[in-house]
C-alpha cells in the first residue's frame, strides 16, 4: 500500500494551526478544500506503509520544511476563504 505522508502531515498541521489561519469557515468541506489545494502544491512523499510516516514527520522538525508547508496551508486557506465551495456547509442556501 502506498501512502502520501505529506497528506497526513498537512492534515495534522491544519488541525493544529486552524485558528491562526483565520478561515471564514472551518466546516468539513472547506477544510478538505484547503487540504486538496495544499496537496496539489506540496511535493508528495510516498511511503509503503503507514508505520513509515513517522520518518516523514521527523523531517518536519526542520523549521524550514515545516514553515514551507504552513505557508502552503495559509495560502490555500486564504483562497478557500475568499471563494468557498458551493458545497460549503455554512454557505447560505446550504
Amino acid at each position: 500500500m502506498l501512502v502520501n505522508s505529506k497528506e497526513i502531515v498537512l492534515k495534522e498541521l491544519l488541525d493544529r494551526y486552524i485558528p491562526q489561519l483565520h478561515m471564514k469557515c472551518t466546516c468539513r468541506v472547506c477544510k478538505n478544500d484547503v487540504l486538496a489545494l495544499s496537496l496539489n502544491r506540496a511535493e508528495p512523499a510516498y511511503v509503503t506503509d503507514k508505520k513509515k510516516v513517522a520518518y516523514a514527520k521527523a523531517e518536519m522538525v526542520d523549521k524550514q520544511k515545516n514553515t514551507a508547508l504552513l505557508v502552503i496551508l495559509a495560502e490555500s486557506a486564504a483562497i478557500v476563504s475568499v471563494n468557498p465551495s458551493e458545497f460549503c456547509e455554512t454557505r447560505e442556501g446550504a
